[in-house]
This record gives C-alpha cells, sequence and structure tokens, in this order.
C-alpha cells in the first residue's frame, strides 16, 4: 500500500480539463438534488415523500445500470458520455422551466427525478470508465478517487448554493442554473486531446454481458463478501437526503436550510477521505472495513446529538469516513477484474451504492416518521456495524483466519 502524491494525476492536461469541467457541473447538480428535497418538502412532503424522492432517482440505476456498464465497455465512452451529459443537462432545464410556471406537483418532481436517473445510470459508467482512459494503467485508483473527489467537491458547495438561492429566488431558478452548468463540461469533454488517450481494449460483443460481468466478480469469494458489505452498508448508511431533514426538523429544531449546510460538511470530510485513498497506488479491505466501522459509530454520535455545532462537526468525519468505505470498496473491485470489465464493475458499484437506495430510502424515511429522525439515523448506524462483523465472520471462514486478505491486482 504505497502511498504517494495524491494530486498525481492533475500532470495530465486532460485530466486538468475534465475535472474542471465536471467540477461546475456537479456543483449545479448538487444544487439541483438539494433544492429538490426543499421543493418536495414545500409541497407537503415528509418522511416517506422524501423516499420516494430518493427512489425516483435512484431505481432507474438499478434497472439499467448493469446493461449500462456492458454499453460503455463496447462503444466510444468519450461520445456516449456527450450525449448523456447533453441529455441530462436538457431534464434539468425542463423542470426548472415547469417549476417557474407553477407547474410542479409532486408525481412531476418525481417523474423527472426518474428521467434524470435513468440517464444518469448511462453516464456513470460511461463518464467514469472514460477517466480510467486519460491515466496509465498503474494511476487507476488515483484518477477514479480524483474524480470522486471532485463530486464531492461539488457536494461541499452546491449543497451550500442551493441553500443560499432557494430563499431569493426560488427553486426554480437553482434547476435552470443546473441546466446550464452541463455546459461547462461538454466544453471540456470536446476539448479532450485524443492523441494523449491511454484507451483499453473494448470488451467484444457477447450474448450475455451483464452475466460475464457478473460472474467475474462471483468468481472470487473474497469478492463475493465485500460485495455483501458493501450493499449492506450502502442500502441504510448513505440515505442522509432521507434522515438528515428529519433530524433537522425532530432534534435540532433547525430551520430547512441547516439541511444544506449539513451536507456541505459532510462534503468537506467526503473530499478529505477521496484524497486520502487517492494517495494509495494498491488499496486494501482493511480500509473498507475501517470505514465502514468509524462510520457507525459517527454517525450514532449524529443520532444522539441535539446541537446544532456537534452535528456538523461530526459530520465532517462522518463523511471522512464513508468516502473511504465507498472509495475502497469500489477500488478493490476495480482491483480484482479485468479492464474489460471496467464500465461493468463501475456500474455494479452504482448500482449497489444507489440500487440499493429504494430499498433503504422509503424504509428510512418510514422509522423517520414512526420514531422519528434518531432512529432514521440510528437505523444506519446499526446495519454499518452489523455488516462489518458478518463480514469478518465470512471471511474467516473462507481463509480461516481473523486477518483480512491480502491484496491482489488482476493483470491489465
Amino acid at each position: 500500500m504505497k502511498a504517494t502524491n495524491p494530486l498525481r494525476s492533475l500532470e495530465e492536461r486532460n485530466v486538468q480539463i475534465f475535472l474542471g469541467g465536471l467540477t461546475i457541473s456537479f456543483i449545479g447538480t448538487w444544487a439541483h438534488i438539494t433544492a429538490a428535497v426543499f421543493l418536495v418538502q414545500d409541497l407537503g412532503g415528509a418522511g416517506i415523500e422524501l423516499g420516494v424522492l430518493t427512489a425516483s432517482q435512484f431505481i432507474p440505476m438499478l434497472l439499467f445500470s448493469m446493461y449500462a456498464g456492458s454499453l460503455a465497455d463496447r462503444v466510444d465512452r468519450h461520445r456516449m458520455t456527450l450525449i448523456t451529459q447533453t441529455l441530462m443537462g436538457l431534464l434539468a432545464l425542463s423542470m426548472g422551466i415547469i417549476d417557474l410556471a407553477n407547474l410542479e406537483s409532486l408525481a412531476v418532481v418525481y417523474a423527472l427525478t426518474a428521467c434524470i436517473g435513468t440517464v444518469a445510470a448511462f453516464d456513470n459508467p460511461a463518464r467514469r470508465g472514460f477517466a480510467t482512459e486519460m491515466v496509465p494503467a498503474e494511476r487507476l485508483t488515483n484518477i477514479l478517487s480524483l474524480s470522486t473527489s471532485v463530486v464531492t467537491a461539488g457536494r461541499i458547495v452546491g449543497p451550500a448554493v442551493a441553500s443560499l438561492l432557494v430563499g431569493v429566488i426560488g427553486t426554480a431558478w437553482v434547476f435552470l442554473l443546473n441546466g446550464f452548468s452541463f455546459l461547462a463540461f461538454l466544453a471540456a469533454m470536446i476539448k479532450i486531446d485524443h492523441h494523449r488517450l491511454f484507451p483499453v481494449r473494448r470488451a467484444t460483443r457477447t450474448a450475455k454481458p451483464v452475466r460475464e460481468g457478473l460472474a467475474e466478480v462471483w468468481a472470487d469469494p473474497i469478492l463475493r463478501v465485500s460485495v455483501l458489505v458493501f450493499a449492506l452498508v450502502s442500502a441504510f448508511a448513505y440515505n442522509y437526503v432521507v434522515s438528515f431533514p428529519l433530524l433537522v426538523a425532530d432534534q435540532l429544531k433547525a430551520p430547512e436550510s441547516f439541511f444544506g449546510w449539513l451536507l456541505s460538511a459532510l462534503s468537506i470530510g467526503n473530499l478529505v477521505g477521496s484524497l486520502t485513498i487517492a494517495r494509495l497506488e494498491v488499496v486494501s479491505q482493511r480500509w473498507q472495513y475501517g470505514g465502514a466501522t468509524a462510520a457507525a459509530l459517527l454517525l450514532t454520535v449524529v443520532s444522539l446529538s441535539t446541537q446544532r455545532w456537534l452535528t456538523l462537526s461530526v459530520a465532517v468525519f462522518l463523511g471522512w469516513a464513508l468516502t473511504l468505505f465507498l472509495n475502497s470498496s469500489g477500488m478493490i473491485l476495480q482491483q480484482r477484474t479485468s479492464p474489460q470489465m471496467r464500465s461493468r464493475v463501475l456500474a455494479l458499484q452504482a448500482v449497489i451504492i444507489v440500487g440499493t437506495t429504494p430499498i433503504g430510502g422509503p424504509i428510512t424515511g418510514l422509522v423517520g416518521d414512526l420514531y422519528g429522525g434518531m432512529w432514521a439515523n440510528l437505523l444506519g448506524a446499526i446495519t454499518a456495524m452489523a455488516a462489518v462483523l458478518l463480514g469478518l465472520g465470512l471471511l474467516r471462514r473462507i481463509t480461516g483466519t481473523w486477518q483480512l486478505p491480502p491484496e491482489k491486482v488482476a493483470q491489465m
């Protein structure tokens, strides 16, 4: 686990252009997500309605991501990303226009969110797969972690921007600004120098590409356990879009704008966590299990807190722990599978992290409505700790020891 410069991929000009455009785009995306939460609440929504909003966004990931990943493994990822980003920008503009015309309703918000989620299911493996083609193979962990850093940097600024703008200009203009923010990333993609890329040989067209991707993951017993732990934690520990607004209202007695600041605090930790993993050339499972354990303990503190300053402070460390878990889980998947499966494996990660949300989101919302925001957040903490204990127990049965297995890197 040699540690190196976490910013080393930025030596490549293509990476600078790509990440610069992506940063602007994701600031808009997270402002949009936060504004959608405010809009649902303004339309009379509570815990269940917020859970449905989250499910509307992420159910398409569950349905289409693996197919999208198999498609991205076979086609020009640069061109596919241009198409998906254009469509998401147009959908964001549509949501803003409808809101501006006072035609919004819960059903309309859910429908447009589902459309954006569907396109995002195809964008995620193509965009992230293309990012890996901008650097040599030994920088795979670094470029993916830096991409995540950019996404989380957008999450720091985006919710704060939405919290400031919604009260001044309304949710509609936030949606419109998000639509225009996609132009920055599209401009960056057009400027990419294709002569400086490191393209991976495209996968051949087969009858069952999705099954082949799943089969490669399933064939590795260590990876099976890692994916199980990842799925359990993802289902309940990442539902803060549902659980945090309930905590803000029930325990902290804070205005709804505090939710945006809470997401920003969480995202500061996300950024630090991404850069922590970016320093590594090879990621071990110690980071996955350590991140999940830390997240469970910190989420417990957040759940029990009644002080706004304490909640904001702990949220930074919680974001760090959650990102250690998320990024290390993804890197382990990438390390232990072949490059021709790269987009499918990235898609599988997306299926797990957001595809389980339609299960965990409504359950978390229901628990919050019945028992309060504290229990909505404690549900995630309890599940994460149970997943760690289950994973360690299964690994002991496989390896015969309590020690975590050594790292493995597939041949490039």
